[in-house]
């Protein structure tokens, strides 16, 4: 009887190998691109990035489904880089100017 016997071990089954594939070179996109990379979460399909470099992003229309989830200290968004969740966190205090364009802000 023969207690093991030799077999090629798999980690990646092909789906996340693809999956994994996609994730790697929308990392180094974005890193060519000058974003910096605050957190790499790759089992989570999810890249954290600054809130200046996701604002640029959006900017540049380079993203998808753009999403926007307020918490008591922060607001955190969420978007779709090919294929890849960006996200970042701006304090509620974060001062963004281009959300107040052509709002009034005279107060009486």
């Amino acid at each position: 009887m023969q207690g093991s016997i030799e077999r090629p071990l798999k980690v990646l089954t092909p789906q996340f190998g693809e999956r994994l594939r996609v994730f790697n070179q929308a990392a180094r996109t974005l890193q060519s691109m000058g974003i910096r990379l605050l957190r790499i979460a790759p089992a989570e399909n999810l890249l954290e990035v600054s809130p200046q470099d996701g604002q640029r992003l959006q900017h540049k229309r380079l993203t998808e489904g753009y999403q926007r989830h307020a918490t008591a200290g922060s607001t955190r968004y969420t978007v779709t880089f090919e294929g890849v969740t960006l996200e970042w966190r701006e304090p509620i205090s974060h001062n963004r100017p281009a959300d107040y364009a052509g709002i009034d802000l005279t107060f009486h």
